[in-house]
């Protein structure tokens, strides 16, 4: 199941971070008898607010979702937010904070554990990779832009 999560979370993420959407809710059912509904709003916006996915497992209990939360201003400049929540207690990670410019050159992942304590986490802006473990450990890689 948590591969399927991941395909359609990032698939999601696609969407939002294209455009590439309309106003309207869509409910699927997968052969296992997990529900997905997917809330997106009007794809004129690169950063579409509201746009919501949400999957649940009525056999287990288990919930995910993630919705486009809103813009913020970082260092200059103008982020896409999202934030991914899960409460499978086998998961390490319960929610994901997600922000992304609109060329999608620039982006973070926070993750957090279910008291909210930061696991780790991941940005590339200007080139840079940074990943930071919850130890405060730092890791850096530099492409060639």
């Amino acid at each position: 199941m948590k591969i399927k999560m991941l395909v359609v979370l990032l698939l999601f993420i696609a969407l939002a971070a294209s455009g590439c959407s309309d106003s309207e809710t869509t409910s699927y059912e997968t052969d296992e008898g997990e529900e997905i509904e997917v809330t997106s709003t009007n794809g004129d916006d690169w950063c579409p607010v509201g746009s919501s996915w949400a999957s649940s497992n009525p056999n287990t209990g288990e919930q995910v979702s993630m919705v486009v939360t809103g813009k913020e201003v970082v260092d200059g400049v103008e982020m896409c937010r999202a934030e991914f929540n899960s409460n499978n207690p086998e998961d390490e990670i319960a929610r994901i904070e997600y922000m992304w410019s609109e060329d999608g050159e620039i982006f973070s992942w926070k993750h957090f554990d279910a008291d909210e304590n930061l696991v780790s986490e991941m940005s590339m802006k200007d080139g840079t990779m940074t990943m930071v473990d919850g130890e405060g450990n730092v890791n850096t890689i530099t492409t060639g832009q």
